[in-house]
């Protein structure tokens, strides 16, 4: 039964699910290994409800990747092409706005100074971590499924780290939806707030995606392939 399964299993075995967490703000990345009953339980969500538009969006016959049997190596390059170079190309963007808007409307609106201080604390945060990824993990599991070899027992102690970094952008994120009343600009808001705003729902989206594919697919794939190879 449903119920019964993990939110990350959830989005795991389909991913046209995650838009439906999203929507109730249930965590499906760091938060994921909660069985559904209790994540509904603990966002006060009538647990029927949201089953029934999970069934409803599983039920589609569209199709979509499937990132569970995705080889590690296309699924890393899916990684970097669709959502490491997102971060890039977005959060500076968002960080003109976030700064713009604190700094204009910091003396009637104080909570925008801590929003921005957080996203660009978020936004340091990722571009250190991506960094690792593409220098040191990424190349590795690319090694071991192309070269069908590994240098030993040596993935747990990245991907530890990287999981860890993704408890932290979690943090922040939660501060932001926080901070921002869930993204609700204020009804005096002009254009630039409404729009930081906006970018930074899509950015928790997006971020809370990428997330899930490394936490609940790549890693523990790449942590069974360098099993498979050492063995």
């Amino acid at each position: 039964m449903i119920q019964e399964q993990t939110v990350a299993d959830i989005v795991t075995n389909d991913i046209r699910t995650a838009t439906v967490f999203n929507k109730f703000g249930i965590d499906f990345c760091c938060g994921g290994k909660k069985k559904l009953e209790i994540a509904c339980n603990e966002k006060g969500i009538y647990l029927k409800n949201l089953v029934a538009e999970l069934e409803l969006v599983m039920s589609k016959g569209d199709e979509n990747l499937d990132f569970q049997t995705m080889a590690l190596d296309e699924l890393i390059e899916y990684i970097y092409e669709k959502h490491h170079k997102y971060i890039y190309e977005n959060g500076p963007i968002t960080a003109q706005f976030v700064n713009k808007v604190a700094h204009v409307h910091g003396s009637r609106h104080p909570e925008t100074i801590e929003i921005s201080q957080t996203f660009n604390m978020l936004m340091e945060d990722l571009h250190q971590h991506m960094m690792k990824e593409e220098k040191i993990l990424f190349p590795y599991i690319k090694q071991m499924v192309q070269e069908s070899q590994s240098n030993g027992s040596f993935v747990n102690g990245p991907i530890s780290v990287m999981m860890a970094e993704h408890d932290t952008a979690g943090d922040l994120l939660k501060k932001l939806n926080k901070l921002t009343s869930n993204y609700t600009p204020p009804v005096d808001a002009c254009n630039t707030y409404r729009a930081s705003f906006a970018n930074l729902k899509e950015l928790e989206n997006d971020i809370h995606f990428h997330i899930h594919l490394e936490n609940n697919i790549l890693f523990p794939k790449a942590i069974e392939l360098e099993s498979k190879l050492v063995s």
